[in-house]
């Protein structure tokens, strides 16, 4: 079946995005006619953008960094994740109506599996907003960028999970000493980022997030469900493209 869409990505900077990637090979993959575009937009022009391209007929719009809090309040329902997160990163156009949602909370749920507990997350933003939620029933402290991890909480095994813009820039410091012993989870992907790359400790960077999230979005736009079998195929092509940067 043939099914155009339009979507994008609203953010400022959009500099290191793979999404336009990861929604060309579905859209590919289904055989859909459509496309699936950046739009760098600052804060104060974020009201006009959105208003104009829910106009001109867009299926939806993912949110990154610094909008997915203040795009909340242009959606006129919530889904109950998007709610608890405070913070949206996928708005679905429908029937006149905006829809947010926050398909961060999937992908993280899904990263979480694969990682030492207890976690220590660093950051209070949007992103550590769906870290959260989706860890709501496991063990996790969360630390602001200043803060540091208590003496007496520090088990043998363990991981401390940035949820901050922190190493998007290749010379950035992380806040914060990884213990021995313990793993490092980067919800970010910069493959540049030396201090991560000079860690002895076992890191997990943040493409399967990406992935995943970016499968529920593309359900939640299309109604199709992007199996295991095509998103570990996307998420060896993203792997290949950031090598290839």
């Amino acid at each position: 079946m043939n099914l155009e869409f339009r979507a994008g990505l609203l953010g400022w900077p959009l500099v290191h995005s793979l999404s336009p990637v990861i929604h060309d090979i579905f859209m590919q993959h289904y055989r859909m006619d459509g496309s699936y575009r950046l739009f760098p937009v600052e804060s104060a022009n974020l009201l006009t953008m959105v208003a104009d391209l829910k106009g001109k007929g867009f299926t939806g719009l993912n949110v990154t960094v610094p909008h997915k809090i203040a795009v909340g309040k242009l959606c006129a329902t919530l889904s109950p994740e998007a709610e608890a997160a405070g913070a949206v990163n996928t708005m679905v156009f429908k029937d006149g109506i905006v829809r947010g949602y926050n398909t961060d909370v999937a992908g993280f749920r899904v990263m979480a599996a694969t990682l030492p507990s207890p976690l220590f997350v660093v950051g209070k933003g949007g992103v550590a907003g769906a870290v959260r939620v989706a860890l709501k029933s496991s063990e996790v402290t969360f630390l602001g960028r200043g803060e540091i991890i208590p003496e007496t909480d520090r088990p043998a095994r363990a991981t401390v999970v940035n949820a901050t813009r922190i190493g998007w820039n290749d010379t950035d410091i992380f806040p914060l000493d990884i213990p021995s012993g313990w793993s490092f989870a980067d919800l970010n992907y910069n493959p540049r980022w030396l201090w991560r790359n000079s860690l002895s400790s076992p890191v997990v960077t943040g493409e399967r997030m990406l992935v995943e999230q970016a499968a529920e979005s593309f359900r939640l736009w299309t109604g199709h469900t992007p199996d295991e079998e095509l998103k570990t195929m996307v998420l060896e092509r993203i792997r290949e493209t950031l090598h290839e940067k």
